[in-house]
């Protein structure tokens, strides 16, 4: 053991000596090299640089323009090279000599006792600060000097921890063991405390960095060590935290000092890594708090709006904002915990709120994020409200509902357009979800048809609407004060308003005993609309009237031809108010207001609701209907040729109806194809009428649907072929020939014509084929000769058989 420790002498004594016969080498060729010389370095004497003159009195002075001349500089020293031949020999040196300690190291340890094992490291360490001091003190190598500084306060916390490794320094203070953490504790504050010195010494700005950061851990290692428990750590690192917060944010000790920096950056990291402690453990214990757990959060939000107020710094109290949330949240969660969890979700939204309003009046709690932010909690906290109800108890839930609702309808009087806008289209949102389950809750509740308490309850949510948009339009009138410092800059919430309870109105059932209601708040949503820059919404109390129409025609009798009676009347009347108030147009822009015809845009509704089966009578009256809802779209500002389009249109689906006629309906089909023709002629004499004023138009039309009706009685001859019905059509044919004679009509003649000999043909046919084929043959060959004689007759008299023809009908028209 002796012979073992004199060895490890004597290899600790040669790593001393062998830089130290470096160093004195070194220092050797340093005095050699750094002989002066002061060939220039000498005054001027006489007007001459140089070395010193003899004492010359009645020597003259030089001339003046010699004396004038340029003074020629002194030749610069060479710049000394940081890395010289002594630097490089201290290196090489330097590194022979770790080389060795590490081979010794490798080899011996093992074999080495623990005692030993420290022993190399502190005489490492030794070794580390005597170089540190003669390669600072001789060789002026500043960085070189405090690398070997820190090398060897590295060493010292080594040997300090390997001791513990070991149980040197017994068992209770030893790595593993109840006294680890207050081992590195040690450990840290020994680095600490060297680099302290470090920086005194050698006024080096890392050392400062690293002797706080080194100062941080010990504090942290020491916190620990008093208990494994969080719940008693967390309020130490919370007190930690906050006095370095206070002294480097808050009284700012170390403002204008050299250090301040360093202090700034190393104080706000611990700060933020003890921290992490006390907010671990409240999210720990968020499920069952703690009075620590209330501690924690209350002096972060303390801090959080002591420094922002110093500050100014408006992410503070953003960030205040939230913790109050969890505070909230944590506090709920206790509530739910000790008595029931609807108490604990009615206490949030309560917290939920009061943070909200704290945030929105209170002035240095108040900006746009932290506004935001309280607000979409407490509406969360509504909706979790609503959903958590149950049948037995949901007053208190709908109650706070309905305030934040009422919070949000505040913002339809905000100074921002945008935070208006948005404002109105959400108003509505949370009062529709507290009307649905209001209604299924209380029928639960009541034991009440859900029919009823739907309609009851969707009937004073659309009324609800309907008194807001009301009292928003007539705000500047009755209260012009509060209107002035509020001015509502968007319609947004208005339009909302109107189309959800439009809606409402007409697509949610109603009961057949409240449907008297709905009807009367239909007329009042009309009048609103009206009142309004633009009045589309009157389209949907319009369209929600037919639905009570119909509902009250369905409970009242079952015959659906009332029903279609019914609503042709109601059409009826719509129709007669589009074209007596709204005659201008279907959309039309007077006076800033862009006003649409509702009549007119809902009357389509009704026009399907009187079609109630496939019956004649439906057909009638929904043909009829249509041509009507058509003709109303002709309007004063329509040019000529679109109400000509729709009376046209017109006239066709009032045909079609007539056809399709429930009434007057005769037993023989002869009579009832008569009389389809008849109604179809008379559309084309309805068209010469509407198309008037464009002559062509009408010409065309009319004698297109003439000829059309022309046919269609040509048709009818050949499929009733009876002697009676042929002389009929005959006969009209007859009269239409002599007619188109005397009106020397082309057209007419030639269809005229040629369908009476279409007719006399067919009804000869039998006759016809009973001929022998001969005289077919004689008539072809008549008619062959006669074409010839009167070709031949037309060329004497210089004409051919077309311009004789032609000729003949020089004074007819088509």
């Amino acid at each position: 053991m002796l012979n073992n420790s004199l060895f490890t002498l004597i290899i600790l004594i040669t790593p001393i000596i062998i830089p130290l016969i470096i160093i004195g080498i070194v220092k050797m060729c340093d005095n050699k090299k750094n002989d002066p010389h002061t060939h220039f370095d000498l005054p001027q004497r006489n007007g001459y640089y140089g070395y010193p003159q003899p004492p010359y009195p009645n020597c003259p002075p030089p001339p003046q323009a010699y004396q004038n001349r340029p003074m020629p500089q002194p030749p610069k020293a060479p710049k000394k090279h940081d890395m010289t031949v002594s630097n490089v020999l201290f290196l090489i040196g330097t590194a022979f000599v770790v080389l060795s300690g590490l081979a010794f190291g490798v080899a011996k340890w093992v074999h080495t006792s623990h005692e030993g094992r420290v022993g190399i490291i502190m005489a490492a360490s030794a070794v580390s600060f005597l170089l540190s001091a003669v390669v600072g003190k001789f060789l002026k190598l500043n960085g070189t000097s405090t690398s070997f500084y820190v090398l060897g306060s590295g060493f010292i916390a080594t040997a300090f921890l390997t001791a513990g490794y070991y149980k040197l320094m017994g068992e209770w203070l030893s790595l593993g063991s109840d006294g680890s953490y207050a081992l590195l504790a040690i450990a840290s504050g020994l680095s600490a405390a060297m680099m302290y010195i470090g920086s005194r010494i050698f006024k080096k700005l890392p050392l400062i960095y690293t002797a706080l950061s080194a100062t941080a851990l010990t504090a942290l290692f020491a916190v620990l060590q008093i208990s494994s428990d969080l719940m008693i750590t967390a309020p130490v690192f919370l007190a930690l935290q906050i006095i370095i917060t206070a002294a480097v944010y808050g009284t700012e000790i170390f403002k204008g000092k050299k250090n301040e920096l360093a202090v700034k950056i190393i104080g706000t990291c611990s700060a933020s890594v003890y921290a992490c402690f006390p907010v671990s453990y409240v999210f720990q214990a968020l499920r069952h708090p703690t009075f620590v757990s209330y501690f924690i959060l209350a002096a972060i939000i303390a801090q959080l709006l002591i420094y922002e107020k110093k500050t100014k710094e408006g992410i503070l109290n953003s960030i205040s904002s939230m913790v109050s949330i969890l505070l909230a949240y944590m506090t709920s969660l206790n509530i739910a915990d000790e008595t029931e969890s609807r108490y604990g979700i009615l206490s949030f939204c309560v917290f939920a709120l009061l943070i909200y309003l704290a945030h929105c009046f209170v002035p240095f709690l108040k900006n746009a994020f932290t506004e935001s932010i309280t607000l979409l909690t407490a509406v969360i906290s509504a909706f979790v409200c609503i959903y958590s109800a149950r049948s037995a108890a949901f007053i208190p839930e709908m109650l706070f509902a309905a305030a934040v609702s009422a919070v949000i309808a505040a913002y339809i009087f905000h100074k921002n357009e945008v935070v208006q806008s948005i404002a109105g289209f959400a108003a509505p949102i949370i009062p529709a979800f507290i009307t649905g389950m209001t209604g299924y809750y209380a029928s639960k509740a009541y034991d009440i048809d859900e029919n009823i308490t739907y309609s009851a309850a969707w009937s004073i949510f659309a009324a609800v609407l309907i008194m807001a948009a009301i009292l928003i339009v007539y705000l500047p009138k009755y209260a012009f004060s509060f209107h002035t410092k509020h001015q509502r800059r968007s319609d947004i919430i208005l339009y909302v308003n109107m189309v959800v309870s439009g809606l409402i109105l007409a697509i949610v059932p109603t009961a057949k005993s409240l449907m008297l209601v709905p009807a009367v708040m239909c007329f009042i949503h009309f009048a609103v609309s009206n009142k309004l820059r633009c009045n589309f919404t009157a389209v949907l109390s319009s369209a929600a009237l037919l639905s009570c129409v119909y509902a009250i025609l369905d409970e009242g009798t079952q015959s659906k031809l009332f029903t279609t009676a019914a609503f042709i009347i109601v059409f009826c009347i719509y129709m007669a108010i589009s074209k007596l108030i709204y005659n201008n147009g279907i959309i039309v822009k007077s006076n800033e207001r862009l006003i649409c015809d509702p009549m007119l845009l809902s009357g389509w509704i009704a026009v399907l609701m009187m079609y109630q089966d496939n019956s004649r009578n439906s057909a009638f009256f929904a043909l009829i209907a249509i041509g009507i809802y058509c003709a109303s779209f002709i309007k004063k500002n329509s040019s000529k040729e679109t109400a000509a389009i729709l009376l046209t249109l017109t006239s066709a689906l009032t045909a079609l109806a007539l056809m399709l006629r429930p009434f007057l309906v005769p037993d023989s089909r002869e009579i009832s194809c008569k009389i389809t023709i008849g109604i179809a002629a008379l559309v084309g004499l309805a068209c010469r009428f509407i198309w008037r004023q464009f002559p062509n138009v009408s010409k065309y039309a009319s004698n297109s649907i003439y000829l059309t009706a022309f046919a269609a009685l040509l048709v009818d001859a050949l499929c009733f072929d009876t002697a009676v019905n042929t002389i009929f059509v005959m006969s009209v044919m007859l009269f239409v020939l002599i007619i188109s004679i005397m009106a020397r009509s082309k057209t007419w003649f030639t269809a005229s014509a040629a369908s009476l000999f279409t007719i006399t043909v067919y009804a000869t046919r039998e006759y016809l084929m009973a001929l022998n084929w001969w005289i077919y043959l004689f008539i072809a060959g008549i008619t062959l000769i006669a074409l010839a004689a009167g070709n031949e007759y037309c060329k004497k008299n210089n004409q051919t058989l077309k311009s004789s023809v032609a000729k003949r009908f020089s004074g007819w028209t088509w």
